[in-house]
């Protein structure tokens, strides 16, 4: 079945994985038995800055040289894409919707937000595909062949539009099939973190803009996201503002490069570590309550942490559900992480084993030293932190393609994803510790994974619904959950 499947495969269109980032974005395709990252097709660099040049007729990638005298920069729209008013208003912070300037009403005709500039409104989801366009050319130059299939990274804390928002972007790019896939689990199968068995690792992905921290429990080839938390408002844009509030004289541009020198100096001309360790005190404390949410629902401790003891799940999810009938926002947001509070199974409280570290902005010593003294585990370096999301997602797309021997496939399910095939292994009497045997016994497991993809968004909002009524998953009546048609 699978020779005749890596057949198929063969004669399919070529697949990439891609990490759109909020400052950086990269490509990777797998080729002679390992994922690789795509060189730009100008500078033959491996990172992509996401920042488009916008003048009032058009949009083109920043490829640093000087801009013309009707065009201005716009960067970081991914904290914004594929929301409306209401939502934005709540979710974005506030020197994120003014450095955007999301607060001027402008929507379009999917009611997303725009970014407001001196030369016009521009959308989200045209400089996405900007930033993507240019990524399948540099594919085409270095494969010979533009990519047609592709697995895009999303923060996990990505609301359902702003899925929706970025797969369009890449439609507009010229992709055919897109999947968007969460860049924690992405990460954690770049990682190769089935070395392990029997592991609870932490993965803390903190990119330009976002934080995304989930705990996976790992056993044999399999590992399930058993929790994720993070913030949309939080990433490395934020530590180069620290810097400038240390040295308020430089530039972004200079800030950028400080920080950089600051990951193998303990200080520069004028900002040391301990300086910018001070001025972004309460981004790491962000980053430590991020940490300690993703541990509280996973029903884990960390084991260096003061509080850990402090904030049980129970009570936790009960401050959340009072919460959520004072405001219907919370309630909707609650509803949307619904797979990461209503369907962690009770674990004993168990300790974070591994620290993986993705994202440009966790190579900062002030958050490796944070993140260490948090968990009390030294971080795995496995894999560049900037390079993780890309081959986890070219990983992926080699999967898809049929092209993953039964031996060398390492499988990671989200939390939604694993309470369904609980369901399935129940449904065909299967013990849940045969469950990660499956897919070597079982052509239908992989069908099954394959299937998830498939379920609407209105179909997936609907079993979200009802677990909040029902408080887990596992109580699911079982003809509600054939209603699915999985």
């Amino acid at each position: 079945m699978r020779d005749l499947l890596a057949i198929i495969a063969s004669a399919k269109a070529l697949s990439i994985g891609i990490d759109l980032g909020t400052s950086t974005s990269c490509c990777a395709v797998y080729r002679d038995g390992a994922p690789e990252l795509v060189p730009r097709r100008v500078d033959g660099k491996l990172l992509t800055p996401s920042v488009c040049a916008v003048s009032s007729d058009a949009i083109r990638l920043h490829e640093n040289e000087a801009l013309k005298d009707n065009e201005v920069l716009v960067t970081s729209w991914k904290r914004a894409i594929g929301l409306d008013e209401a939502t934005a208003a709540w979710r974005v912070e506030e020197p994120t919707k003014k450095r955007l300037r999301l607060d001027d009403g402008a929507v379009d005709e999917d009611n997303y937000v725009g970014v407001m500039t001196t030369v016009g409104r521009v959308k989200p989801v045209d400089l996405s595909s900007c930033v993507l366009d240019s990524l399948l050319q540099d594919c085409e130059a270095f494969l010979g062949e533009r990519p047609k299939n592709a697995v895009i990274g999303v923060p996990a804390c990505f609301l359902p539009s702003q899925r929706k928002a970025t797969e369009a972007a890449a439609r507009k790019a010229g992709l055919e099939k897109v999947q968007i896939a969460n860049e924690p689990e992405l990460a954690a199968r770049a990682h190769g973190t089935a070395q392990h068995d029997e592991r609870l690792a932490m993965v803390f992905d903190l990119g330009g803009g976002t934080l995304d921290v989930s705990l996976v429990d790992v056993g044999g080839r399999t590992a399930e996201v058993i929790s994720t938390a993070g913030d949309l408002n939080l990433g490395g844009d934020d530590f180069t503002r620290a810097v400038i509030d240390v040295d308020p004289s430089l530039t972004v541009e200079a800030a950028e490069r400080v920080k950089i020198e600051l990951t193998v100096s303990k200080s520069t001309d004028t900002v040391t570590r301990s300086d910018l360790e001070k001025a972004s005190s309460i981004l790491l404390e962000r980053c430590c309550d991020a940490a300690r949410e993703a541990c509280v629902l996973g029903d884990a401790r960390l084991e260096g942490d003061e509080l850990s003891d402090e904030a049980p799940a129970a009570s936790t999810r009960a401050k959340r559900r009072k919460q959520a009938k004072q405001s219907q926002r919370a309630l909707d947001d609650l509803r949307k992480s619904a797979p990461n509070i209503k369907i962690v199974q009770q674990q004993g409280s168990r300790t974070v084993d591994d620290l993986v570290l993705v994202g440009a902005a966790t190579k900062m010593p002030c958050v490796q030293k944070c993140l260490s003294k948090l968990t009390g585990v030294p971080y795995r370096k496995a894999v560049d932190p900037d390079r993780a999301v890309a081959f986890g997602a070219a990983l992926q797309a080699r999967a898809n393609d049929g092209e993953v021997a039964a031996e060398d496939d390492f499988v990671v399910v989200g939390a939604f994803q694993a309470e369904v095939l609980r369901h399935f292994a129940q449904a065909n009497s299967v013990d849940d510790e045969d469950l990660g045997a499956l897919e070597d016994e079982d052509d239908d497991f992989e069908a099954y994974l394959e299937d998830l993809d498939e379920v609407d968004d209105e179909e997936f909002e609907r079993l979200l619904a009802l677990a909040e009524e029902e408080e887990e998953f596992v109580e699911i009546d079982g003809d509600e959950f054939d209603k699915l048609g999985l």
